[in-house]
């Protein structure tokens, strides 16, 4: 990374108040060299330009981080170009993380960035999340599961298996999507905790919200 990059790395983790230390830059700076690399070829993401990279999904990718578990098992569906899942790996490589992807270039672009980060407690797996549901050894055992810019209903639909009982679900959402939370987690009985909304540095506007599962 350029000095400029890791400016603005800093000044977003700050933003949202998340330790920083080296090592994390260190992760974080090998995981966009990958990404650099195989977005050329792929276009896992529309912005190559690495800044607005770190400004637009990194940083946006510390939002939750506050939030993650102590520990256990955490999710993160339709990872594509890494966000928000490699990121919190990068800053908390402690977590048992599974990373959820469908199509087998993104899937191996994960894999490499796992190799070169180094991840040791990632991995990913190539996988429809709608199959993965009934995977027993991920289904009904996560502390976490996220995602970021998924649909929400179709989240909240995959999320839901995953849960356990005192699991939380993580929704990345626009304020406008965030608004629908209610009705929506009751189709797939789940309830919302709560809402955090936030702005980006740049002044974007987005929330989290959190879900878990109905008591019975």
């Amino acid at each position: 990374m350029k000095p400029v990059e890791i400016r603005a790395l800093v000044a977003g983790a700050g933003w949202f108040d998340v330790e920083l230390p080296p090592d994390a830059i260190a992760r974080i700076g090998r995981f966009l060299g990958v990404l650099a690399v195989w977005n050329r070829r792929l276009r896992l993401i529309g912005d190559r330009d690495l800044r607005t990279v770190v400004e637009t999904h990194v940083v946006d990718s510390f939002a939750p981080v506050p939030f993650l578990p102590a520990g256990g098992l955490v999710i993160d569906i339709g990872s594509g170009g890494g966000f928000p899942g490699t990121i919190l790996g990068c800053l908390r490589p402690d977590l048992e993380l599974t990373l959820i992807e469908s199509r087998r270039r993104p899937v191996s672009f994960l894999r490499e960035v796992i190799r070169s980060a180094p991840l040791p407690l990632t991995r990913v797996l190539e996988v429809r999340a709608e199959d993965a549901t009934r995977d027993p050894v991920l289904a009904g055992h996560a502390t976490a599961v996220i995602a970021r810019a998924l649909r929400l209903d179709s989240f909240l639909g995959l999320a839901a298996p995953f849960l356990a009982p005192t699991g939380v679900a993580i929704a990345m959402q626009t304020p406008r999507t965030a608004a629908l939370a209610e009705p929506t987690a009751e189709r797939y009985g789940l309830r919302v905790l709560r809402r955090r909304d936030y702005t980006l540095p740049g002044g974007e506007a987005r929330s989290l919200i959190f879900f878990a599962p109905t008591v019975s």
